[in-house]
């Protein structure tokens, strides 16, 4: 077993890792915002767009998949430097405007690996430096830390762009968010350079592998899995079709006001984590769906033909209150249930295995969007998104609620079970033979005491 699996890591160690995660995500939803600048730049498709945004995602999983478990065997710190390196090189290549479309597709490439690379690391380092007297603390702030990182990202991205472009679209509105990101990036680096370096006791052979999860808790993750991939996908709309939506409610949208409403939602999902950890995982995760369902209902509801501007606009932000929160819950519930469960030598290749379950959702709203708004407008694709969200919430929102119900259990089970009920009967029935031996002997001694 790696030392690090066996050792409480200290206060520091949680809080570089927090700054890793929230560097890594910020540094990955960046460009949410400026996408319609970086279409009108380069004279993009809405078909190339959707590419775009494919892109990461479809580079981020098998990332997640492949190099998961590397962080058990090579060591948090090694594997955190390379994500960082991953990321700052797919920054970097937005810089670069001689580049042209293929280098955004490239950055995002690099990106999305270095995310995946990072991800597992992270949250395995953060959850090891949790206190024994509150062990909940490193899941709690590694989820609000990858969440406010990702709300983080587009508020940056449209303030810097903002306060650059002026009175149009300039070469300093598209690449001035991504050096202020290679700066954090740097910083974020150093910090970890300083951590102190965990060899594995018992050196293991790496290769890229199949992330596996262990039979006993193999339903509670599953569970956990669909609950975040609903979460995420429920975030995803509004991270990269939200900014198209308000377009066409609010009068003079611009970068700012995207990134705000945005980054609201991420910010509102982060606070919920505070007050998940009163709640049992189970109940968060269902708490937070029903939320979700209800965030959805409202984002529909702010479509209809017959609202003003106003209306739509106050239901909008509604919706996304109730998603914010909704995502939050969930979110912590499915990544705390998975924490309690796994072993601490699987735990960064599990972990990412989560995420990637995560990371789909984020990613589905704009590939699924972007096929649908091929044969229909852009906002009637949203809304059917939206439609079969909130039925398949509906429909999953009583899973984690009822799985705590044994309703029909497998044959091992009910084998431990009448095992565990036979012990037991064996036991009371040892008890009773004692007592029934004890009690004339105690009778026959107060006649003795007596006699004598």
């Amino acid at each position: 077993m790696p030392e690090y699996a066996r050792i409480r890591g200290s206060r520091r160690q949680l809080w570089i890792g927090a700054a890793v995660l929230f560097t890594l995500a910020a540094a990955a939803n960046l460009a949410s915002p400026l996408y319609p600048l970086f279409q009108q730049s380069y004279s993009m498709s809405d078909s190339t767009m959707t590419a775009l945004y494919a892109t990461y995602v479809i580079s981020c999983l098998p990332s997640l998949l492949l190099f998961g478990s590397a962080a058990d065997v090579f060591g948090r710190k090694p594997v955190l430097l390379a994500s960082i390196v991953c990321v700052g090189v797919g920054t970097a290549l937005f810089v670069v405007g001689s580049i042209g479309v293929s280098g955004l597709f490239a950055g995002r490439v690099f990106t999305g690996i270095g995310l995946g690379l990072g991800t597992g690391a992270g949250i395995a380092l953060m959850v090891e430096a949790s206190p024994a007297s509150r062990p909940w603390l490193g899941s709690t702030v590694a989820t609000m830390s990858f969440v406010l990182g990702t709300g983080a990202g587009p508020i940056i991205a449209g303030a810097v762009a903002e306060a650059t472009s002026g009175d149009g679209i300039s070469a300093g509105a598209l690449t001035a968010p991504f050096w202020v990101m290679i700066g954090l990036l740097i910083i974020t680096a150093a910090l970890v350079a300083t951590l102190r370096l965990h060899k594995p006791i018992t050196r293991q052979r790496w290769r890229p592998t199949w992330p596996s999860v262990p039979g006993p808790m193999r339903s509670s993750f599953n569970i956990a899995a669909v609950t975040g991939l609903l979460g995420w996908a429920a975030l995803g709309l509004f991270l990269a079709l939200l900014p198209s939506m308000t377009g066409s409610v609010l009068p003079e949208p611009s970068t700012l006001t995207s990134g705000l409403i945005v980054g609201s939602v991420l910010v509102i999902s982060a606070a919920s984590q505070l007050v998940a950890p009163r709640l049992q995982p189970r109940a968060a995760q269902t708490i937070g769906l029903t939320l979700m369902g209800l965030g959805a209902a409202l984002l529909l509801s702010s479509n209809l033909p017959s609202l003003g501007a106003a209306t739509a606009l106050v239901l909008m932000a509604a919706a996304a209150v109730a998603t914010g929160a909704g995502h939050g819950l969930s979110y912590w519930g499915a990544n705390r249930e998975t924490d309690l469960l796994t072993p601490s030598r699987q735990r960064a290749g599990i972990t990412a295995a989560l995420y990637l379950a995560f990371y789909a959702g984020a990613g589905l709203p704009a590939i699924v969007v972007g096929a649908i708004a091929i044969g229909t407008s852009l906002i009637d694709a949203i809304m059917i998104f939206t439609l079969v969200l909130l039925l398949a919430v509906i429909v999953f929102i009583p899973v984690p609620s009822l799985a705590l119900t044994t309703i029909r259990r497998s044959r091992a089970e009910a084998a431990a079970a009448l095992d565990s009920r036979a012990e037991e009967n064996a036991a009371l029935d040892t008890t009773a033979t004692r007592s029934a031996w004890e009690t004339p002997n105690r009778f026959a001694a107060s006649q003795d005491y007596h006699s004598y």
